[in-house]
């Protein structure tokens, strides 16, 4: 029996070892079909099960596909019959379980094992747990085969400030997304990899669905989404908030040359309160709700919660919870029956920081993020192994049927499959704002040592200060959406609990809309992006304007600052039935408390 051990192995100092008896159990994408936006579907077929079971030398098969899978059982029965007794006697896997789920024997092909280049925190068991679902594997055995053949790989981590690297030590080494692009750097060596870090702070969904071709093109191989503590956790299937989630996914999905998806649920302990407890509930949404998405299309989705609850609850090592690095990380503890007060979460020190989880109420320490990049690393271990051994899928176990499409309807009823007429954020948003009196494009955080990072927007903060920005809001030939009579303008802004104020957005020229109110105020103790929308009639040259306002907003604070960071287009029509209304974007506190006020 195989035991998970703490230390390196021999002459491989720093490296941990090779996952379990196939890598890791970890989940995978969809194979999806083609939409308006991408006419053509291009199928890239999976090997037979003679191409599979071949051995990679021959260059011509001596049995056909029949001869040798009556060949691959007979052996099977063989092996079956004279080992099987003392094999399970010992608790080991016998050869013949590939026979019987992949037609053709284990030693078809030398398995690979992918290792970490580094000593894993989790247990092989611990990192099976981790997997939500896994499905079929079809599109991540694309990209093992892609790497098995010496190919490089383009793959691309969408997220909020945990994928950006909040939390780590260094967001550039220790943080999840380095550490998981090591491991494939690691295990398959190239100069041509593309491997990029999309990840912007206080982002949802929405903001890369909308601007999905941004920030991933066309031709990736793997992108990796983290969301789950941006989403509203309340939000109802039919919100904005969860057909956005959806439409990231059909997007992703609906391309001529569909990525491997894998979704990522982060765990924030000291941000699951619920049901009598302040902290710590394990059934805290929306894991759950945005699972279901996985179940529908077939994608991979990987759960820190699985994995570690247990852990964390219990106090191990690295996975200790009941301090933070951060001595103001802020939380509202229950001191009795409906009774909760703001205060502060115990503060680890310096000498015990590295046995803890979280440096806030959200963001992973060093071994949370360590954590992240070995669930990450799981699903594609398993897929290498599964390509090496037989037991990917071949195109005679896939079902063809005209009448079921590789890409399903929506889920979510009423919803329709919307085509972003335009995006503009970070630099691109710039020239948007063509005329503008007491706004300046200028960084909330100047000190960053990146572009994203020092978050750049339209910022003014007098009363009367306006910006007039332009936007083509017409559709394309032939989008979905064309016949809609109006376009959907989504502006995006900062919320904050101190410091803000309000503006009104009114159509100045070209097209018409009805006037708008962004409110940029709140309680709570967060400073995020957040995305109002208003309706504007179709025109190449759609001006609107944003005035600050004397007004204060729903919560009163001194001051009257208003900060635009992004606007997008997008064209479907919103009488459809059951279509909430409201603004997105109002997600869970994701700034580090060490930013507070942004």
């Amino acid at each position: 029996m195989r035991r998970h051990s703490n230390s390196p192995k021999s002459g491989e100092e720093g490296v941990g070892r090779g996952f379990g008896d196939f890598g890791f159990s970890t989940p995978h994408a969809r194979h999806p079909q083609s939409q308006a936006d991408y006419k053509e579907q291009i199928e890239y077929p999976l090997p037979t099960v003679a191409e599979r079971c071949a051995p990679a030398s021959s260059s011509k098969s001596l049995l056909s596909q029949r001869q040798l899978f009556w060949l691959c059982v007979l052996l099977g029965c063989g092996v079956l019959l004279v080992s099987s007794p003392a094999l399970l006697r010992h608790g080991l896997t016998p050869p013949w379980h590939s026979v019987l789920l992949t037609g053709c024997p284990a030693a078809s092909q030398s398995p690979r094992r992918l290792e970490l280049p580094w000593k894993p925190l989790l247990t092989p068991e611990e990192q099976r747990r981790g997997i939500s679902y896994y499905g079929s594997g079809r599109a991540l055995h694309r990209v093992a085969t892609k790497l098995l053949a010496g190919q490089p790989i383009k793959a691309y981590a969408l997220g909020g400030s945990i994928t950006g690297g909040g939390g780590s030590s260094n967001y550039n080494k220790t943080a999840y997304v380095p550490r998981f692009f090591q491991f494939i750097r690691h295990n398959f060596p190239n100069r041509g990899h593309v491997l990029e870090n999309k990840g912007i702070a206080a982002s949802t969904a929405f903001i890369y669905a909308a601007c999905l071709n941004h920030h991933v093109p066309l031709d990736a191989d793997l992108v990796t989404l983290e969301f789950t503590v941006n989403e509203q956790w309340d939000a109802k299937y039919n919100s904005t908030e969860r057909r956005s989630f959806e439409q990231l996914l059909r997007r992703l999905l609906a391309r001529k040359r569909p990525p491997a998806v894998v979704i990522l649920h982060h765990y924030a302990w000291w941000y699951s309160p619920g049901d009598g407890v302040d902290r710590g509930l394990f059934y805290r949404e929306p894991e759950s709700a945005l699972s279901v998405f996985s179940n529908y299309y077939d994608i991979v989705t990987l759960s820190l919660r699985s994995a570690a609850y247990h852990l964390l609850r219990a106090g191990v090592d690295k996975f200790k919870v009941h301090r933070v690095a951060l001595g103001d990380a802020l939380h509202y503890f229950l001191t009795g029956p409906g009774n909760w007060t703001l205060g502060k979460i115990p503060q680890a020190g310096p000498a015990q920081r590295k046995s803890f989880f979280y440096v806030d109420s959200t963001h992973p320490a060093d071994p949370g993020h360590q954590v992240l990049a070995e669930l990450l690393a799981g699903p594609l271990s398993r897929a290498v192994w599964e390509a090496t051994t037989g037991g990917a899928l071949t195109e005679e176990e896939r079902r063809h049927d005209p009448a079921v499409p590789a890409l399903p309807p929506p889920m979510i009823p009423h919803s329709s499959d919307e085509v972003p007429g335009m995006c503009a954020m970070l630099e691109e948003f710039k020239p948007v704002v063509k005329r503008q009196s007491g706004f300046k494009y200028m960084p909330e955080r100047p000190g960053a040592d990146s572009f994203v990072k020092q978050k750049w927007g339209w910022r003014a903060t007098e009363p009367g200060s306006w910006a007039e920005l332009e936007v083509d809001s017409r559709p394309g030939s032939g989008a979905i959406g064309a016949n809609a009579s109006n376009a959907v303008v989504w502006l995006s802004y900062l919320r904050s609990y101190e410091g803000m104020g309000t503006a009104n957005v009114t159509c100045v020229s070209g097209c018409a809309c009805n006037s708008t109110l962004l409110d940029g105020t709140w309680e709570r103790r967060a400073s995020l992006f957040t995305i109002t929308r208003f309706e504007v009639s179709h025109h190449e040259e759609c001006r609107f304007r944003v005035t600050v306002l004397e007004e204060p907003g729903t919560v009163p604070q001194k001051g009257h600052k208003v900060v635009l960071v992004a606007v997008m287009v997008t064209h479907i029509p919103f009488d459809l039935k059951g279509l909430s209304g409201g603004s997105i974007g109002m997600v869970q506190n994701i700034g580090l408390s060490s930013d507070v006020g942004f």
